[in-house]
């Protein structure tokens, strides 16, 4: 189109929104003026109206911005792609369906067919808008249920679309953060960087950094009851309250967070990965802190060696106090101050004096012996005196909140079973979410292509190759030597075959240009 083309489609947009807004605002004005309302009563109408305007105004938007056809465009393959004609494409946004016509475009050497305007708009034919792809994959990884994210959707938008319309968005977004992570994981594993990339991509390392990891069971479809295992990466910054102004407390700062239903060494590359992305090469200390799971200190001693190994405090006490119901019975006195003596010596670093303890009532088995076996292996891992007075944190609530929040709120309410891709894709987008990544998340999602390739259904192919086979066989049948057939009836059968073949259902036309074009010429023969 020419240049006063499109000024008189701009021309006629504009005034085609200056009329309907003009309408609007009168309609409105008078139906306030009719009767007294409540702001709630005259808000909600309001909103839906500007949505529709909204929407309306985007479509009229997106139609001037395809009134300009050229002649051709330049195909992927090199060769030219000529202009076909103007076709219409509907996608999904946050203002609701909107149907917009632009040009399409056929290459004739790959058979490829482009539409500029969707690659401009960075969506296809049938797709939903980045925006709302965006808004569906927050919700879907923060409300407890897909069908909870649908409605809040529609109450917010005014949008209305299926729980597995959100579920869909929600698992695209996190296979790409999924893909992404292990990517990450990969190149951590095969090769060490430098300590100046590693710089370059964490310019504020901390001078401390700790490292925490647990794990959470899911179900599974088809794997039943499988553990996800999640890390964290963080520092902290030591306070005081008011109320205790000489007692000195450690807060958790700027996590990131990674998850992944995987075995414990695929995962450790997982954690690994991220830990290097926060500087931990360049950190002056590194802290790692987990219960008595032996793939914990494994990833630990393998990808953070030199790292201070802690045990966390909570879970060593929980031994004690197993151990004190086996021992002096549950809900009594001695129970109780049995358990804060073998306390007492913990905090202050007498690990040998509760083994002792302990050994004097080994008898006992069950919890006494899990407690032996629990403190001879974790030992070195319990010097509380040492690390408090280097004001380390020495308590994994941090990695407990972190299963809880990323895993537990959404992934095990009741009656939930996840496909374990599901389950990945989902952990992801709320770790990346939480880590305040969001934006660089986005940032690696695709644009939305699709082919316009015509290609013939494969049950077509099949019968148009067996009908060819066919016409071969005849052929040579006919050209043997003659059996005693007349060569008038050879010629007959030929003439059949031959007209069989050309009006046969599967030689019928495939558009309807070829339709018409077909029907032209019966015409022009009659």
């Amino acid at each position: 189109m020419d240049a006063t083309t499109q000024s008189q489609a701009l021309a006629s947009f504009v005034q085609t929104m200056t009329e309907r807004m003009t309408t609007l605002a009168r309609t409105l004005g008078a139906w306030v003026q009719a009767e007294a309302r409540t702001l709630q009563e005259q808000e909600e109408p309001v909103v839906r109206q500007l949505h529709e305007l909204g929407s309306a105004l985007l479509a009229g938007l997106l139609n001037v911005a395809s009134s300009r056809a050229a002649p051709s465009v330049v195909c992927p393959c090199g060769a030219q792609a000529r202009y076909r004609r103007m076709r219409q494409a509907t996608v999904t946004t946050l203002l609701g369906d909107l149907t917009y016509t632009r040009a399409t475009y056929n290459c004739a050497s790959c058979h490829q067919g482009h539409a500029p305007l969707d690659q401009q708009l960075q969506v296809a034919a049938g797709s939903l808008s980045i925006g709302l792809q965006e808004l569906l994959a927050l919700l879907g990884a923060t409300q407890t249920w897909f069908a909870d994210a649908a409605a809040v959707l529609e109450r917010l938008c005014l949008v209305r679309v299926c729980p597995n319309t959100v579920r869909s968005a929600s698992e695209e977004v996190g296979a790409i953060l999924v893909h992404h992570t292990q990517e990450a994981a990969q190149e951590a594993a095969s090769s060490a960087q430098e300590v100046a990339e590693l710089g370059a991509i964490q310019p504020s390392t901390p001078a401390r950094l700790y490292v925490s990891m647990d794990g959470v069971v899911v179900q599974c479809r088809s794997t039943g009851w499988r553990e996800t295992k999640a890390g964290c990466v963080y520092t902290t910054r030591a306070s005081r309250s008011r109320r205790a102004p000489y007692q000195r407390t450690l807060r958790m700062e700027q996590p990131s967070y990674t998850a992944a239903l995987a075995e414990a060494e695929a995962f450790g590359w997982h954690l690994y990965a991220e830990a290097k992305r926060r500087g931990v090469a360049l950190a002056d200390e590194v802290i790692v802190i987990g219960d008595g799971a032996h793939w914990i200190w494994n990833i630990a001693d393998q990808l953070f060696p030199g790292a201070t190994q802690i045990v966390d405090w909570y879970h060593a006490s929980q031994y004690v106090w197993n151990a004190a119901t086996a021992i002096q019975g549950d809900g009594t006195a001695a129970r109780s101050e049995w358990a804060q003596q073998q306390l007492d010596a913990l905090w202050e670093g007498g690990v040998a004096d509760v083994l002792l303890e302990l050994q004097a009532h080994a008898r006992l088995g069950g919890a006494v012996e899990e407690a032996v076996s629990y403190y001879t292996t974790q030992r070195n891992r319990m010097d509380y005196p040492a690390y408090r007075a280097r004001d380390l944190q020495i308590g994994s609530g941090t990695i407990e909140s972190t299963c809880k929040q990323l895993v537990s709120a959404r992934l095990k309410q009741a009656g939930m079973i996840w496909s374990e891709a599901g389950a990945n894709a989902l952990v992801a987008v709320r770790g990346w979410l939480k880590s305040g990544r969001w934006s660089e998340a986005m940032a690696l999602r695709p644009a939305a292509r699709r082919s316009y390739r015509r290609v013939r259904p494969h049950s077509v192919a099949k019968k148009e190759e067996e009908a060819a086979q066919q016409e071969v066989a005849v052929e040579a049948a006919l050209r043997q030597p003659a059996t005693g057939l007349p060569s008038e009836v050879v010629a007959r059968v030929r003439a059949e075959l031959a007209h069989e073949q050309a009006t046969h259902p599967w030689r019928k036309a495939w558009s309807r240009r070829q339709q018409r074009a077909q029907h032209a010429q019966k015409l022009a023969r009659s």
